[in-house]
């Protein structure tokens, strides 16, 4: 007969071998990749105005920049948190090597919240001191763990691991070095799903152009309702350097954008946006709602909030413009662009327009070859540009961006302005597509002569010689209204901080 003590025991000791099964969950690959390194993308032939772009006298330079930026924001992610300076310069020479050369590397998640990672670059062996002295200090994380890291060189790679110990880290020296290298491979990059979609992504060079195949993926996201395309005929026509379609835009897909309190829950269906040959401001989008009145009321309130023409301290200087009846919201802040949202009047669903300048009418119609790519199976997004001309609109547009928010533009004189002006010159035609494949599942490609769109390479700009804060003034001058509307006065700044704020200056078109 069982003793029931024994049974007890028996049962009290799966218990603690479920609940420490519990504690002990396997690694989770956070992100993989194997890229050509600066040298790589240099010599490749296979896109030779990437290679010419990527060769400009302004590229070492803008280097230096990136070097510093890139590893405060690679600790930032293996930290998830804000790095020292100290750790910051610590680990530049590592990131140095792996822009400049041939690299690959895994990073895994653990269950306590480390990490685990492994690199292998292509350099030689005298780099090996630097990456003993320092890689272990920079990956090193709360909670992992580490057991230590090791460095070893080996058929022209140098590895570095840590924890030196994981399982994972023959798998993935294994894998290095039974890859072969080829030319035209650029990058293979993987990244698991989190706040953002996961991505896969391939580039290759070849045929003069960087081809790009990939997947993204969203768990928990719906299968979108992919309806008929309704292309606003009456407002897009030629001549076009971008046009963009975009279908099944959901609640979610917005709340990923961080866009959905402005919407407010309503399925939007579908999204254009377009620029013409004319004018770097003749950049227009339309998203197609059931109701455009609460959208213009939120973003009447947001911007009333931000902007004012009188002495409010913390306010920015700018004439917000609302009128409910005619469903028209705009702001002068900028000179000569008035960025504006117009809605459909009688709450019928419609098209929501936005416009940094005044339509142009034109009767020539959007070639039929362009709008026949629409109609491919699964299509969620459709994104063509003339790269040259695309990027004078960005760039264009996002200075005034700048100067409504305060600040000095990015200098059109600066390096990465020239660079980009003299790499993208001649650049034609880039294009994306984005297919459903099942939900919360796609497929995207891309043909780009110089691997990225116009809107990528001016952010990546941006981003090295980005804009800067004006200082404040002690007058506040109000912008010219414009569409005929009464002038606001200017008005001198509050003597002390407890001095009472005139009174706001709101007017309708």
């Amino acid at each position: 007969m069982t003793n029931p003590r024994s049974i007890r025991w028996l049962l009290a000791v799966a218990l603690v071998a479920v609940l420490s099964g519990c504690k002990e969950e396997a690694p989770e690959l956070s992100a993989r990749w194997h890229f050509a390194g600066g040298d790589g993308l240099k010599s490749q032939i296979g896109a030779p105005l990437l290679r010419t772009f990527l060769s400009h006298s302004n590229a070492p330079a803008l280097a230096e920049r990136l070097r510093p930026r890139a590893t405060r924001v690679a600790l930032e992610w293996l930290s998830d948190g804000t790095p020292a300076d100290a750790a910051v310069i610590q680990a530049q020479p590592l990131v140095a090597d792996l822009l400049a050369h041939e690299s690959a590397g895994e990073v895994w998640r653990r269950g306590d919240g480390g990490r685990e990672v492994f690199v292998a670059v292509r350099i030689t062996a005298e780099r090996a001191p630097i990456w003993n002295d320092r890689y272990s200090a920079v990956v090193k994380t709360p909670g992992s763990g580490v057991s230590g890291a090791w460095i070893s060189a080996e058929k022209g790679w140098l590895f570095a691991v840590s924890p030196s110990d994981s399982p994972r880290a023959k798998a993935f020296r294994s894998r290095v070095l039974s890859t072969p290298s080829h030319p035209s491979r650029l990058l293979e990059f993987q990244k698991a799903p989190g706040l953002w979609p996961g991505i896969q992504a391939t580039a290759v060079a070849t045929n003069g152009s960087v081809a790009w195949t990939g997947t993204l993926s969203k768990p928990g996201l719906a299968e979108l309702s992919l309806r008929d395309w309704r292309y606003p005929t009456n407002l897009i026509y030629d001549p076009l350097v971008s046009l963009t379609a975009i279908r099944g835009v959901t609640p979610q897909v917005m709340g990923l954008l961080g866009l959905e309190q402005y919407f407010q829950g309503q399925e939007l269906g579908q999204m254009y946006l377009w620029a013409q040959a004319e004018s770097p401001f003749q950049s227009y989008a339309v998203v197609h709602v059931n109701d455009s009145a609460p959208v213009l009321q939120a973003a009447n309130a947001d911007l009333m909030h931000r902007y004012s023409t009188n002495t409010e301290p913390g306010k920015l200087d700018g004439l917000v413009m609302y009128d409910a009846q005619k469903q028209i919201l705009g702001l002068s802040s900028a000179p000569g662009v008035v960025p504006m949202l117009t809605g459909t009047e009688n709450h019928k669903p419609g098209f929501l327009g936005f416009s940094m300048f005044r339509r142009q009418r034109s009767v020539q119609p959007v070639p039929k070859e362009l709008l026949q790519q629409l109609q491919q199976p699964g299509l969620v997004l459709y994104d063509w540009e003339v790269t040259s001309e695309n990027f004078v609109h960005w760039w264009a547009n996002l200075q005034a961006r700048d100067l409504s928010l305060g600040l000095n533009p990015a200098p059109g004189d600066g390096l990465a302005y020239v660079w980009l002006t003299d790499g993208l010159g001649k650049v034609d035609n880039t294009v994306t597509q984005v297919r459903q494949s099942g939900p919360g599942t796609f497929t995207w490609s891309r043909k780009a002569p110089v691997g990225l769109s116009a809107l990528e390479w001016v952010a990546l700009g941006r981003w090295l010689d980005p804009a800067t804060p004006r200082k404040p003034r002690s007058v506040r001058v109000a912008p010219p209204a414009p569409m005929g509307m009464p002038e606001a006065p200017a008005t001198q700044a509050p003597a002390a901080p407890k001095a009472a704020p005139a009174p706001k200056t709101t007017a309708k078109p």
